[in-house]
């Protein structure tokens, strides 16, 4: 999961634009190496720009990304596919940009990967309350208990409307794997997060999504997606 601090708007959390996902045509003649880029820094601008021009000189093209600011900090992943040859250069590369602490780790091809399992049910996730010890903790405790994964995750804080309190937000995707077991109920879920937002002066809600939910979810906040 990515946890970020909560923005205005799509262009405030600085989510990689789709278009530069088809930043170069990669030929189908070279062998490729696929890497995730995982780096963090100061915020400044021009980080984004400075680690996919390493990408790019390497003859290589940037895949899913994501990024956005935490605290002070700008971080970002990139699933990078480059020429085999370049491949042993990205990571020294990479880690010469100033003020990045980065790290390069070899990945399978996406284009080959089979995931598995399969995901047999998929919802969103919400949350919005007063600001507590705890509450990431307790809300993925409910959702690990009942078999449920963290697919994306965005948490923050921000004033209330009048002042004098600090509300917390968490909104994100969650999914079951197939097979779903016999016992498994998303009303189950609710009753047990309404029961723990009621302990924790919050609301908190589960709705359930189509499927392709969490493709649009992921293809809309990331560079692939």
């Amino acid at each position: 999961m990515f946890v970020t601090s909560r923005m205005a708007s799509l262009a405030r959390t600085r989510l990689l634009v789709p278009a530069l996902r088809a930043s170069r045509l990669l030929s189908t003649a070279t062998p490729y190496s696929h890497m995730i880029i995982n780096a963090v820094g100061p915020d400044r601008p021009g980080i984004v720009a400075d680690l996919t021009k390493v990408v790019t000189d390497a003859g290589g093209s940037v895949g899913d990304s994501r990024a956005g600011r935490l605290g002070g900090h700008f971080s970002v992943m990139m699933l990078v596919s480059v020429p085999s040859g370049s491949a042993a250069d990205l990571g020294p590369t990479v880690g010469a940009i100033a003020g990045v602490d980065a790290s390069v780790y070899d990945t399978a091809d996406p284009d080959a990967v089979d995931v598995q399992p399969q995901v047999g049910y998929t919802g969103s996730l919400s949350l919005e309350g007063a600001d507590g010890l705890g509450i990431v903790h307790e809300i993925t405790s409910v959702l690990a208990a009942h078999g449920m994964s963290v697919d994306r995750l965005d948490t923050g804080r921000e004033g209330a409307p009048h002042g004098g309190t600090t509300l917390f937000y968490m909104n994100g995707v969650v999914t079951v794997p197939l097979p779903l077991a016999q016992k498994f109920s998303p009303d189950a879920v609710r009753k047990d997060l309404h029961a723990l937002a009621d302990s924790m002066n919050c609301d908190i809600t589960v709705e359930d999504s189509p499927l392709p939910f969490l493709q649009r979810f992921v293809e809309g906040s990331s560079c692939s997606q």
